[in-house]
């Protein structure tokens, strides 16, 4: 009986073992999951605007626009992309308080459907402009590319009430 009882112990252990792993990995893919989806980030940001009535979105995108304009007007090529670049991320951002989900702006930008959104496809032209700018390092942007794809952002920013 003794050896029984010895078994039986030494099972428990591995059990317990087992399961401490276990539990261990989903407590990290939990936490895993709520920084990549910025979970936690999300249910603060509403908690200001609707507990706090702040309007920090639209004071917020009017001065990054401000700045994406000053890279705009400067004119050489680097600030012409610099200028797209802010304005993808800035719309990213717009979507994502917009509760869009996704990890970047092309996964929130797939989960739109057209009726959420009445440019989408000139949506995507601009953005596969800022992806080649940024994965393509001789990439050459003309100011007229770039001023096409900032009325797009700006016109989608506009839509969601963040610039007048």
């Amino acid at each position: 009986m003794n050896q029984l009882a010895g078994i039986y112990l030494s099972n428990l252990g591995i059990l317990e073992f087992v399961s401490a792993i276990i539990s261990a990995a989903l407590i990290a893919a939990i936490v895993i999951i709520v920084i990549k989806t910025n979970w936690l980030g999300l249910k603060v940001e509403r908690f200001r605007h609707v507990v706090l009535k702040t309007n920090l979105p639209k004071e917020t995108a009017k001065k990054e626009w401000a700045k994406i304009e000053e890279h705009f007007y400067k004119g050489d090529e680097n600030d012409l992309k610099i200028a797209v670049i802010e304005a993808d991320k800035l719309l990213e951002e717009a979507l994502r308080e917009s509760g869009i989900r996704g990890s970047h702006l092309g996964d929130r930008l797939k989960n739109l459907k057209p009726e959420q959104l009445t440019n989408l496809d000139q949506v995507w032209q601009a953005h596969r402009l800022r992806n080649d700018i940024v994965h393509q390092p001789t990439f050459k942007l003309k100011r007229d590319l770039a001023e096409r794809a900032l009325g797009i952002y700006h016109d989608t920013l506009k839509n969601f009430q963040l610039l007048d």
